[in-house]
């Protein structure tokens, strides 16, 4: 009898696990390269998940970073050639750590446009990360095609104006 119990515990427990492999489950994610611009060894990746239907996840990684210092991140539309209307304000990158994280739920980008994943994956965009925020806002610290852009060869970055 108490095989019996063990063998019902262990088939329940089993049960109650999730594999992940259940309808609705399916995460989805997309991680694009961060360059480094100009002569700086500042360089990463930014990861773009979805956590919910119009719920996305922006994560920034960056290696080389000043400790202490904080680099503003924006995602644009067009390549990093172009000079490309800020699409959305990313939280800056902490100097300290390389990191930032920033989770847009149910945003409406500059252009009027709700950004979901597939709406993401479709866009003419980049990322850019500055330097600071202060004289040197304009040059770019590190920076990547995403969405539609990931295979676009770039040969030059575009500075930032007007934000």
């Amino acid at each position: 009898m108490k095989n019996v119990l063990l063998i019902l515990c262990a088939l329940v427990t089993l049960s109650a696990c999730s594999t992940g492999d259940e309808p609705g489950t399916t995460e989805r994610s997309s991680t694009y390269l961060l360059y480094r611009a100009n002569f700086n060894p500042v360089s990463g990746d930014v990861t773009v998940k979805e956590l919910a239907p119009g719920k996305l996840q922006f994560s920034i990684k960056l290696q080389n970073t000043a400790e202490g210092g904080e680099h503003p991140a924006h995602l644009h539309f067009g390549t990093v050639r172009e000079v490309g209307e800020l699409a959305f304000a990313l939280n800056p990158v902490d100097g300290t750590t390389g990191e930032s994280i920033t989770v847009l739920d149910q945003v409406q980008l500059s252009d009027g446009e709700l950004l979901t994943y597939d709406n993401f994956l479709e866009m003419d965009a980049s990322i850019k990360v500055h330097m600071n925020d202060n004289y040197f806002k304009h040059m770019v610290l590190s920076f990547g095609n995403v969405g539609r852009n990931e295979n676009y060869f770039f040969d030059g970055v575009a500075m930032c104006t007007g934000h």
